[in-house]
């Protein structure tokens, strides 16, 4: 019997490695579509679609993504190259650039404004990378100081890609939570949770205060299941005081940790009443009113190396094509909000173990 029974396992494990043999024969492109879908948010019935462009950059396949959804605000078309050299890949917006006799920085400069609709200045790294690809920073000025999208262009210097660079033999979970720096989310919960639930949010955006209703409820039933982290968001040409509300929570954060997340409920709630005034004079109440140290808040909240800082983190999250909020990432994957959020809380839910509709789910 147990002769009989190896004989079967035998076979059975020799039919499964034949039969995902013969699957990826039938499609060769299956680890590249993989990798897509794991880098793209994840949408409401969500249909991905990957075909491979004839021109493209020097060294690189070149293939578009598409990701269409139910939910209009989710999905959108992306761009990917692919070294089979290096298995290097770099997933994002491209901008074919035009021929001209202008040095290569120039050219990415006029390019790349023509194509933003703002203008950036280009400086290209002298060394290149793997495949002669070159780093690019494309620098803008705003009231709050410089800020850099961050890109590559081919050796062939004749295309842009601004976007997340990877492996194919690295999960890109894993990139994805290097690139926007998750070792700077302020976090709670349980920090050997094997559930990683990651928030990028804006202050001043009013569907992130209704997805923190929904939201933290669940966070707050289950913190011994969860390791939550936050990263600042501020979508500073959108809305007023978002980039003050976000260094006054990074402030608070230094000063007395146990009261950020007390901040982050009175803003989210407090929105509306918090615009009809500047944003400092709320601060100095807020401060005076839940005994924090105003001096020792401000010297941070005035900091020019705090603002280049948090510059930097919205640049990360840009870099791998988060521009809208809020955002949540589970368990390494980008989740899309949508306009009331079912989707992310469904998943969020699933992925603590709660089936939709318990008391633990809606905070009661």
């Amino acid at each position: 019997m147990r002769s009989d029974m190896k004989r079967t396992l035998l076979f059975l494990a020799t039919l499964l490695v034949c039969t995902a043999s013969q699957a990826q024969m039938k499609d060769p492109l299956a680890p590249l579509k993989s990798y897509a879908a794991k880098s793209m948010s994840r949408c409401a019935d969500a249909i991905m679609t990957l075909d491979q462009l004839e021109t493209g950059p020097a060294n690189f396949e070149f293939y578009k993504i598409t990701l269409r959804s139910s939910d209009q605000y989710c999905g959108g078309v992306k761009f990917m190259w692919y070294s089979p050299k290096s298995q290097q890949i770099v997933i994002g917006p491209v901008v074919k650039l035009s021929d001209s006799p202008k040095p290569l920085a120039a050219r990415i400069t006029d390019d790349v404004t023509k194509a933003m609709g703002n203008g950036v200045a280009a400086a290209v790294a002298p060394f290149p990378l793997p495949d002669g690809l070159r780093a690019v920073n494309l620098t803008k000025d705003t009231p709050f100081g410089p800020f850099t999208y961050h890109a590559f262009v081919d050796a062939g210097e004749q295309f842009v890609i601004l976007g997340m660079r990877g492996n194919l033999r690295t999960d890109p979970a894993q990139t994805l939570r290097e690139t926007i720096g998750v070792a700077n989310a302020v976090r709670k919960g349980n920090p050997k949770a094997k559930i990683e639930i990651l928030e990028l949010s804006d202050l001043q955006c009013p569907s992130c205060a209704r997805a923190h209703v929904k939201v933290d409820p669940i966070i707050e039933k289950n913190l011994s299941k969860v390791n939550y982290g936050r990263l600042d968001l501020p979508l500073f040409e959108h809305h007023q005081w978002a980039l003050q509300g976000a260094l006054a929570a990074r402030a608070i954060n230094h000063v007395a940790p146990k009261k950020y997340w007390a901040y982050l409920d009175y803003v989210f709630k407090n929105q509306e009443e918090i615009s009809k005034r500047p944003f400092d004079t709320f601060l100095q109440e807020y401060l005076s009113d839940n005994d924090i140290d105003k001096a020792a808040v401000q010297k941070i909240y005035g900091s020019k190396a705090e603002r280049a800082a948090l510059l930097d983190q919205v640049s990360r999250a840009f870099s791998v094509g988060i521009a809208s909020t809020p955002t949540y990432i589970v368990n390494g994957q980008m989740v899309g909000f949508g306009p009331e959020g079912n989707f992310t809380v469904d998943a969020i839910k699933s992925a603590i173990g709660l089936p939709a509709g318990t008391a633990a789910s809606k905070g009661k």
